[in-house]
């Protein structure tokens, strides 16, 4: 695995957070993490450009009760993503 996205949320402040981790640190590539409210999508957080480690941190507030989060990572061609994190 090229990367890891890393998703926590925060009881006490109501927050989420995500970052998406090389495995191997080198040469600059091309790296996102992506956070937003799932079912009804608002404005995502989002961090891409060319990194040797990490992209992220990103923020996300909870906006009401009953909405859930979807993240998304990238590292060069490689793309994960999952909704349904719901506190």
């Amino acid at each position: 695995m090229a990367a890891t996205t890393y998703v926590a949320y925060s009881s006490a402040d109501k927050q989420w957070c995500a970052v998406t981790v090389r495995s191997k640190p080198g040469a600059r590539v091309f790296m996102e993490v992506t956070l937003d409210t799932w079912p009804t999508s608002s404005t995502p957080e989002r961090d891409a450009g060319s990194y040797t480690i990490f992209a992220g941190p990103v923020y996300k507030d909870l906006p009401q009760p009953g909405l859930c989060m979807t993240w998304s990572g990238s590292i060069d061609i490689n793309y994960n993503s999952d909704r349904g994190l719901c506190p």
